[in-house]
C-alpha cells in the first residue's frame, strides 16, 4: 500500500512540478519568490530577512489551511486521473465541429496566409477566447447556488499560497475540463478548418507563449500573502495578483468582484471590477464561516450536502427526509468511486481503437478477440483523414491504442504524420508478408484487395484486355467509368505505375486513361459498377470487394448486375495485378501497447483472416488462409508484389501527376 501511494505521487501529482504546461512548474514558482523578494525589498522597502520571513511564514505554509490544500491536491490528482479519460476531450470537440463544417459549408475554404501571423493568430485567439470562457464559467460558479456549493470548496481557504490554486472540489474541476474542451476544441476547429494543417501555436518550452509569460510573471503570487498590485490603468485590463486577493476577501464590498484570471478587461467591461487597494490587509475564507473549514470529510461531503437542501427545496416533505437525502449522496459519491476504481483496476485490460473501417466490418472480431483474451475495447469509427488529424491534435492525451483504416497510401500517411510507433512481433512478421507490411514495421495489412478491370460481359471481349496500361488505348475511348483523382485507391495505383514506369510515362498514360473517360469521375466503385452495367460505360476500375458484395448481396437485382460483369486480372504476363490492403498500426503515445500488440496479432490468426473473406469479401494477408466462394469464383491472379510502403512514399507525386493529367 505504502509502495502504491509513494508511485501515485511521483506518477501522478510531482509531474506538475516539472511541467512548463502547469501553474506549479519549478520554474514559475521560483520566478514569483523572485518578483516577490525584488517588490517587497524595492517597493516596500523590507529588508531581505524580513521580506523571506512574509513569505515562507508559517500561517502560509503550515496552517490547517494550507495542510487541507495539499491534501486536496493530491487526493483531486488521483480523482481527476480516473475521470478525465471518461469527460469529452477537446479532440472529440474539435473533430465533430470539424466535420460539421465541412457539411454546412458544402467544402472547405481554405485561406492563404503566412505561417507566422496563422500561429500567431491561433495562439491570441485561444488564449483569449480561453480566459473569457474562464470569466464567464468562474462568474457561474458563484452566482448558480448549485455550482457555488461546489465553488466554496476553494473560497473556504484562509490562508492563500500557490497550492490554494488546486483547492477545489472534483465536480468543479470536471466542470472547468469540459469548459476548456469546449474552448479549446472550437478553436481548433475553426482554425484547421479555414487555414488547414498550417495552424500551429507559439510556445516556449511546450507551452502557449501568453500562458508562460502570464505564469513566468507572477500568476504564483495571486495566491501569496504578498499584495503585488499594479497601476490602475493596467489594473483594467490584466488581473493583478492583489486584485484575485481582494476575489477571496471576506468583506462584503469586495463580495462577486474579480472574477478574471490573466485579463481583467471582462470584469471591467462586465461590471465586476474592483481596483486592487493600497498596503491591503485582508481576511479570507467563507462570509459567515463554516464549522470545520478545513476538514477534508466536510471539504468533500458537504457540497453534496447542500445540493441536496438545493434541489428537494421545491419539496418540502422531501427535504425533510434526512435518509433519502443520503441515499441519493451515497449513490453518487459511490458510483463515481467505482467507476473509478474499476476503471483503475481494468487499466491494463483494455484497448483503444480508432477505426476508419465501418463498424459491422470490425465489431464482430472485436467482440470474439474480447471473448478469447479477457482484454476489453474501445472503439471510435469515423472518416480517416479525421480520425488521423484527431490524434494528431490529441498528441501525448490520445486514448487511442490502435489505428485501422484502409489502403496503404493512408497507411504511410499516418506514419509519416508521427502518431505510429515500430512494432517488433515476431507473430506478425512472420504471418505477414514483406510486401503487405510497412518496412520499418510501423503498420501491417490486415486483409487484401485487388483494384482490377471489371468489362460488360455483352460488349466486351476479355481477349481485348490486357494491362492496365493498355486501357489509355484509343480502343478505349469513352469506354471507362472511374473514381476521381481525389480516391486514395486510384492515388494508389497510379502511385504503384509510377514505381514501374517512372513519372513521365505514368502521366502520358493519365493523360490517355482521362480520355477515355465515358463520363466525368464521380461516385464510389458501387457506382462505376452500376454505371457499366446500365451501359455508360463498358469497363471500369474498381476493387474486388466491392464487386464482391453485390455477387453476395441478399438483394436479387444486385446479383442481377453483378451477373452483368466480369473480372479481369491485368498485367498477369508481367507485375501482376495492383493490390492494396486495409490495416492498423499501434500509435506513438499508446498507453495499452502490450494489449494493442495481442490485437494486431489476433486479427491476423488463421480464423480472423477466413472471417475478414467471408464477410467482407477480402482476401487474406495470410498465406493459405481460406478463402470465400465468392472470392474463389473470380479465379486465382498474380499480384504485384510491389512493397506497399512505396504506395504512400510515392502518394504526393501520384496526386500531382493526376492533376497535371487533368484527371479530376
Amino acid at each position: 500500500m505504502i509502495e502504491q501511494a509513494v508511485q501515485f505521487l511521483l506518477n501522478e501529482w510531482l509531474p506538475a512540478f516539472f511541467n512548463p504546461q502547469k501553474r506549479l512548474f519549478w520554474g514559475y514558482l521560483l520566478a514569483a519568490l523572485v518578483i516577490a523578494i525584488l517588490w517587497l525589498r524595492f517597493c516596500r522597502g523590507i529588508g531581505l530577512d524580513p521580506a523571506l520571513g512574509r513569505i515562507f511564514n508559517r500561517d502560509t505554509w503550515l496552517s490547517a489551511s494550507a495542510r487541507a490544500d495539499y491534501f486536496l491536491a493530491m487526493i483531486n490528482a488521483g480523482i481527476m486521473s480516473l475521470l478525465a479519460p471518461r469527460l469529452l476531450g477537446p479532440a472529440a470537440i474539435a473533430y465533430f465541429l470539424f466535420e460539421s463544417l465541412h457539411e454546412l459549408a458544402a467544402g472547405r475554404p481554405l485561406i492563404d496566409a503566412p505561417g507566422w501571423a496563422i500561429a500567431a493568430g491561433f495562439t491570441l485567439c485561444l488564449f483569449v477566447v480561453d480566459d473569457f470562457a474562464r470569466y464567464v464559467v468562474h462568474r457561474l460558479l458563484h452566482r448558480v447556488p448549485l455550482l457555488w456549493a461546489f465553488h466554496k470548496v476553494h473560497h473556504s481557504a484562509t490562508a492563500l499560497n500557490p497550492v490554494t490554486v488546486l483547492r477545489t472540489h472534483p465536480v468543479e474541476g470536471v466542470v472547468f475540463a469540459l469548459r476548456s474542451a469546449l474552448v479549446q476544441g472550437s478553436c481548433i476547429a475553426l482554425f484547421f478548418f479555414f487555414f488547414g494543417n498550417r495552424v500551429s501555436l507559439v510556445t516556449v518550452l511546450g507551452a502557449s507563449v501568453f500562458n508562460f509569460a502570464f505564469n513566468l510573471l507572477g500568476s504564483n503570487l495571486r495566491h501569496s500573502p504578498v499584495p503585488i498590485g499594479y497601476w490602475k490603468p493596467v489594473e483594467r485590463i490584466f488581473m493583478s495578483p492583489a486584485q484575485h486577493q481582494v476575489h477571496h476577501s471576506v468583506a462584503p464590498e469586495h463580495h462577486d468582484r474579480n472574477f478574471g484570471v490573466a485579463l481583467a478587461i471582462w470584469d471591467y467591461c462586465f461590471g465586476t471590477h474592483c481596483y486592487s487597494l493600497a498596503d491591503q490587509r485582508l481576511r479570507y475564507g467563507l462570509i459567515g464561516g463554516e464549522a470545520r473549514p478545513h476538514s477534508l470529510l466536510s471539504l468533500y461531503w458537504s457540497p453534496f450536502l447542500e445540493m441536496t437542501k438545493i434541489l428537494f427545496k421545491p419539496f418540502p416533505r422531501f427535504a425533510e427526509i434526512a435518509v433519502l437525502k443520503q441515499l441519493v449522496i451515497g449513490a453518487v459519491v459511490i458510483g463515481t468511486l467505482a467507476t473509478g476504481i474499476t476503471s483503475a483496476m481494468a487499466a491494463d485490460s483494455v484497448v483503444n481503437i480508432y477505426s476508419a473501417r465501418k463498424e459491422a466490418l470490425i465489431l464482430p472480431l472485436l467482440e470474439r478477440f474480447r471473448e478469447q483474451t479477457g482484454i476489453e475495447f474501445r472503439l471510435v469509427t469515423g472518416k480517416a483523414d479525421g480520425l488521423l488529424k484527431r490524434i494528431e491534435i490529441e498528441g501525448q492525451a490520445s486514448p487511442a491504442d490502435v489505428f485501422i483504416t484502409v489502403d496503404a497510401g493512408r497507411l504511410q500517411r499516418a506514419k509519416n504524420a508521427g502518431i505510429l510507433q515500430p512494432v517488433d512481433s515476431a507473430v506478425l512478421k512472420q504471418a505477414i508478408p514483406p510486401a503487405l507490411r510497412d518496412r520499418d514495421d510501423h503498420w501491417f495489412g490486415l486483409s487484401q484487395r485487388a483494384r482490377v478491370i471489371f468489362y460488360a460481359r455483352d460488349r466486351v471481349d476479355p481477349a481485348r484486355l490486357s494491362t492496365y496500361e493498355a486501357l489509355a488505348e484509343p480502343e478505349w475511348k469513352k469506354r471507362l467509368c472511374v473514381r476521381s483523382s481525389g480516391s486514395i485507391y486510384n492515388q494508389s495505383l497510379v502511385a504503384s505505375m509510377i514505381e514501374a514506369r517512372g513519372v513521365e510515362a505514368t502521366e502520358e498514360w493519365a493523360r490517355g486513361l482521362v480520355a477515355n473517360f465515358a463520363r466525368r469521375p464521380g461516385g464510389g466503385d458501387t457506382d462505376q459498377l452500376l454505371a457499366a452495367a446500365a451501359g455508360q460505360c463498358d469497363i471500369a476500375l474498381a476493387n474486388t470487394y466491392y464487386f464482391g458484395r453485390l455477387v453476395s448481396s441478399d438483394k436479387a437485382r444486385d446479383r442481377e448486375i453483378a451477373a452483368e460483369l466480369a473480372v479481369f486480372w491485368p498485367n498477369q504476363n508481367d507485375r501482376g495485378a495492383h493490390v492494396n490492403v486495409s490495416g492498423a498500426g499501434i500509435t506513438k503515445h499508446a498507453k495499452h501497447r502490450e494489449a494493442a500488440e495481442r490485437l494486431l496479432e489476433f486479427l491476423v490468426n488463421p480464423e480472423s483472416q477466413a472471417w475478414y473473406a467471408e464477410v467482407n469479401n477480402e482476401y487474406p494477408v495470410v498465406p493459405g488462409a481460406d478463402i470465400s466462394a465468392t472470392l474463389k469464383s473470380f479465379g486465382e491472379f498474380r499480384a504485384d508484389s510491389l512493397n506497399l510502403t512505396r504506395l504512400g512514399e510515392n502518394n504526393r507525386a501520384a496526386v500531382e501527376l493526376m492533376d497535371r493529367a487533368g484527371w479530376r
